[in-house]
């Protein structure tokens, strides 16, 4: 993908790539019929069975019309890559969440997996298996509204166009979080998924991978001979009906975990509130979100619970950009990375890429992880924002000398303590 191209004289595709792995790339893009943000996720390389399962991904989120679930918008070609165009999620992985907060409140925990079940729900009414439940595949956005990403390993047993999508001896999804019969390449059904969900659950609880080997074999190993872990060992304060849950939901027998996504969601359901506030990820207050889905089931929308009195709601970007600078001197330095990221991202799209905000936020984002004691990941993120910076307004521009300054003298405080 080019960045800046112009697909279909319709999706205008940013500057740089917001993640790559070996399958595809994913990019911020803008839908210039409708005016709205999208994500544009174009396969990587050509290949026939990755050109199989892509097409796949796309037909089988698209049968599932659930709000738990990103819109599909489009499927299309690039000379010879396809790529999918999505609803744009605005928030932050599990896998980031877990690591900003170690340990979730308990309720929060609840509500996500709750809602998480509600999308499995669905998927197995369809008689589809999602196959790759795990952190980094479940977003939640400030509102606390769940998304689950990435159909790109499910399929549905019952229907022989969606039957399978790997050869016999290989194992598809994630060692950690895969069933015992997935890692040893044994037919699946929606239990494998509740499976998944349970080493989720684990995950949020204790901050910890449930079967954290040293690599992928011994961790692969521990998850089909060794007895699932308990997450109250590390989590005292969890009600003993979530942590029996957890450890049925991990049983090595299918058999043994309950039976259904329903029969899990009405046991996180009454564990669900009252949520304690998370500064910098959940919005406090009544939202839209929350005010349409408490309709549904009949309840008055309640605040999240918080001490403070309710601040206004965050459709100011100084007032953002604050909120951000008192996350970082709160000393959650990772909380005001990710909300300065997003931030810069919005301003960029309204404002354009050469506005001073948007390269003074980009660059407050990257510092804050020298607060992290994680300088090359600070590193990292200041050449991208210099290479962004270059692209808009210049190689001579002043702020392009001064950021090119500051990451020589980065580079040298690195060297010095090596």
């Amino acid at each position: 993908m080019v960045a800046g191209v112009t697909l279909k004289d319709r999706y205008r595709v940013g500057h740089s790539p917001v993640s790559r792995s070996g399958m595809a790339e994913v990019w911020t893009a803008r839908d210039t019929v409708l005016d709205r943000p999208v994500i544009v996720k174009v396969l990587a390389v050509s290949d026939v069975d990755l050109l199989r399962r892509f097409r796949r991904e796309a037909l089988l989120t698209a049968k599932l019309s659930h709000p738990g679930v990103p819109r599909i918008f489009d499927l299309d070609l690039q000379g010879t890559r396809p790529y999918l165009v999505l609803e744009k999620i605005d928030g932050l992985t599990l896998a980031d969440l877990a690591a900003e907060q170690e340990q979730l409140p308990v309720a929060w925990v609840a509500s996500i997996g709750a809602q998480i079940s509600a999308v499995l729900i669905a998927a197995h009414e369809l008689g589809l298996v999602h196959r790759d439940i795990k952190p980094s595949n479940v977003m939640i956005e400030a509102s606390g509204a769940v998304k689950v990403l990435d159909f790109g390993l499910a399929v549905m047993p019952q229907d022989e166009r969606y039957s399978r999508i790997t050869k016999t001896s290989e194992s598809p999804g994630t060692v950690g979080y895969m069933a015992p019969e997935q890692i040893n390449a044994q037919p699946t059904d929606h239990r494998a998924d509740l499976y998944a969900l349970g080493a989720t659950l684990y995950h949020l609880i204790t901050g910890q991978e449930p079967f954290g080997g040293t690599t992928t074999i011994t961790t692969a190993h521990r998850q089909i001979f060794d007895e699932p872990p308990r997450p109250a060992a590390l989590r005292p304060d969890l009600p003993a009906a979530l942590d029996d849950l957890v450890h049925h939901l991990m049983s090595i027998d299918p058999g043994k975990r309950p039976s259904s996504a329903t029969e899990v969601h009405t046991i996180l359901t009454p564990y669900a509130s009252p949520r304690p506030p998370i500064p910098g990820v959940i919005d406090e207050g009544v939202n839209a979100v929350r005010a349409y889905a408490a309709a549904i089931v009949g309840q008055t929308p309640a605040p999240a619970h918080h001490i403070e009195p309710p601040r206004p709601r965050m459709n100011s970007y100084e007032h953002e950009a604050d909120e951000a600078s008192r996350l970082l001197a709160g000393g959650q330095a990772r909380a005001a990375a990710r909300q300065w990221r997003q931030l810069a991202e919005r301003y960029a799209q309204q404002h354009g890429e050469h506005d001073p905000k948007v390269f003074e936020w980009r660059r407050q984002a990257a510092r804050a992880h020298l607060q992290m004691d994680e300088h090359d990941r600070a590193l990292r993120q200041l050449e991208t924002v210099l290479t962004r910076q270059i692209q808009a307004v210049g190689p001579d521009h002043a702020t392009v000398r001064e950021l090119r300054q500051e990451i020589a003298d980065l580079r040298q405080q690195l060297g010095d303590r090596s």
